[in-house]
């Protein structure tokens, strides 16, 4: 029975093809220690994910449902048309071919309520279902996010924080929405606390962006997209953290011609596979290729 005392929690699920993996994310749901939650599932295929649910078994009281009215309209519309239909004082974001830790709610959501958002040390897992990285390898205790933190990494972080820090919700871009999000969200709030451990599970997919081999397309228009808004002001961004911004994205712009050279040149099968091998475009070896082609 969950404690009248802990805020509701409202878990945000943007849900597109999804029949195979929510299950599992419901379960891991289901499962964590903070039971007061609700979990709204935003269907962006126009599927009946609680029937889907209910055939394998789970009627569970906290899940409600919004659709997009569309199908494949991104995870923006989705975890918009969700939010509007949420009730919780704090929101949380699962990915639904993903799962939290038992105690990830337990973790973050006072984190969340003392400094207004909270992270953690996303785990990211690979195609074999194996932790095989996280972004800050060194951190033990709690730190708090500089811009570098959600830009550098180029691994998604699903903050738990409180609505007051919602804003205008998620902006709709091809790629990448999580992290402008995110930014707003550090604008908001000043201070978004940093959890050591890696309590929420990435699951990396056959059909994820990173590794589709139209990666390079997708990233292109997404990281134009995103500077326009920049350059227009469009974004609810701190001067510092819009010139932060504005500096990776242009990076990851020529960083994304390099990428395509390489897989050209059979050196890399994915865009997975090329950001961990140039260590996400900062390794030293690579700079003298990245100026090359910044100033072809």
């Amino acid at each position: 029975m969950a404690d009248s005392s802990q805020p509701l929690v409202s878990i945000v699920i943007p849900a597109y093809q999804a029949e195979t993996t929510i299950v599992a994310a419901i379960n891991s749901l289901q499962g964590q220690t903070y039971e007061n939650w609700e979990a709204v599932i935003g269907s962006d295929d126009g599927v009946d994910y609680l029937a889907v649910l209910s055939g394998q078994g789970i009627n569970e009281p906290r899940l409600k449902q919004a659709f997009t009215g569309g199908c494949g309209t991104g995870e923006a519309p989705a975890r918009n048309a969700a939010i509007a239909i949420s009730t919780g004082e704090v929101i949380a974001n699962l990915d639904a071919d993903d799962a939290y830790k038992p105690n990830r709610l337990a973790e973050l959501v006072p984190l969340a309520i003392t400094y207004g958002a909270a992270i953690d040390n996303t785990g990211v897992y690979n195609t074999d279902l194996i932790l095989y990285k996280c972004p800050f390898r060194n951190r033990t205790v709690v730190t708090f996010a500089t811009p570098d933190d959600i830009l550098q990494p180029r691994v998604p972080f699903f903050p738990v924080f409180r609505r007051e820090f919602l804003g205008g919700g998620w902006t709709k871009v091809p790629f990448a929405a999580d992290v402008l999000f995110n930014l707003e969200l550090l604008s908001r709030v000043e201070k978004v606390a940093v959890h050591p451990q890696p309590l929420y599970q990435y699951y990396k997919r056959e059909n994820s962006i990173t590794q589709s081999a139209t990666a390079f397309d997708t990233a292109e228009t997404a990281y134009k997209k995103i500077l326009a808004l920049l350059a227009a002001g469009e974004l609810d961004l701190t001067p510092e953290i819009n010139t932060a911004a504005t500096e990776e994205f242009s990076q990851n712009l020529h960083l994304n011609l390099l990428f395509r050279q390489y897989m050209q040149q059979g050196r890399c099968q994915n865009l997975e596979e090329f950001l961990d091998l140039t260590e996400n475009g900062h390794a030293d070896w690579l700079q003298p290729e990245l100026h090359a082609i910044a100033t072809e």
